[in-house]
């Protein structure tokens, strides 16, 4: 049986909604101190890695959709890239605050892409921690993220 899918329930609303959720993270970490310049980089617009800038990034990246019968599958990216990390203290206390927003069983606020009220949600059934990469001076941790839609929400 398929589900009723209100109007709202649309992939601009989606792709702002997932957006504003790493917003809020990026808010906790400079606000807490985690971070100097944590800043939202968009991963998928497939910009030269030479050219990012010298700060700590966080992003969506691949984000993927699947409608199933109403039952809505989404897998989304989320990449975390620190900068002069050595030890990647930065990086663990900022993947805990990644971890509270989008861990397993946290609900992420569907929003309307117009008017920015809430009006459903999603949960997290899977949160993945993906092999990190590096290079000379930045670090790359990539994080799996499996959000449903349930017969409520």
């Amino acid at each position: 049986m398929l589900l009723p899918v209100p109007s709202t329930y649309n992939l601009s609303s989606l792709y702002k909604s997932l957006i504003l959720q790493v917003q809020k993270v990026i808010a906790e970490v400079n606000t807490g101190g985690l971070s100097d310049d944590l800043e939202y980089y968009a991963w998928d617009s497939r910009s030269e890695l030479s050219e990012l800038p010298n700060k700590d990034l966080i992003g969506l990246s691949n984000w993927t959709f699947r409608e199933n019968g109403g039952l809505w599958e989404i897998r989304a990216g989320v990449t975390l890239s620190t900068y002069d990390d050595e030890n990647l203290f930065r990086q663990i206390d900022i993947l805990d605050v990644i971890h509270n927003y989008f861990g397993e069983d946290t609900r992420v606020p569907l929003v309307d892409k117009d008017t920015g009220e809430e009006f459903s949600n999603l949960v997290v059934s899977d949160f993945d921690m993906l092999p990190t990469g590096q290079s000379e001076r930045r670090n790359y941790l990539p994080i799996g993220i499996e959000l449903l839609r349930t017969a409520s929400g």
